[in-house]
């Protein structure tokens, strides 16, 4: 014998559907009819024609800065297997790093080099200035140096 629970607020399906509006306890429509628009909200039509498309996932390629990592390795005169070792990666890694075949790049390993270089990693991001420019620097006093570098910083 099955027990059965008794309460004042249960009332049976039937009853409740007649309580909303619904004459059929059998069917309940999928559309809004006139007596339905008190119970459901309306139904909003949408067409097939020109459906919007979201790429979310993937980045494009050309949206990707570029790095000079490969100047910055040359300038210090440091081989790309040295350069690994201290970013504690593989070689093959920083290769296509120098390469720009790398769009997504660990900051971590780019971080270790920039304190070994004593540069910052934004840095990597710009070009360098070449060697003529560079020479022409290294000819002047220190006291030159900082005060035309300090003067180019504040016309950018």
């Amino acid at each position: 014998m099955a027990a059965t629970a008794t309460c004042e607020t249960v009332i049976s399906l039937a009853l409740a559907q007649r309580s909303i509006g619904c004459s059929d306890i059998t069917y309940i429509s999928t559309r809004n009819d006139k007596s339905q628009r008190k119970i459901f909200l309306e139904e909003i039509g949408l067409s097939n024609k020109g459906l919007i498309q979201y790429v979310m996932s993937k980045p494009n390629d050309d949206d990707a800065p570029d790095i000079y990592l490969g100047a910055w390795l040359e300038l210090f005169d440091l081989p790309i297997g040295e350069a690994a070792k201290i970013a504690g990666c593989g070689q093959s890694y920083i290769s296509n790093i120098v390469a720009n075949r790398k769009n997504n790049v660990n900051v971590l390993y780019l971080l270790k080099l920039s304190d070994h270089l004593g540069v910052t990693v934004n840095d990597f991001y710009r070009p360098l200035p070449n060697r003529s420019q560079l020479n022409a620097l290294k000819g002047l006093s220190p006291k030159a140096q900082a005060t035309l570098l300090a003067r180019q910083q504040r016309k950018s």
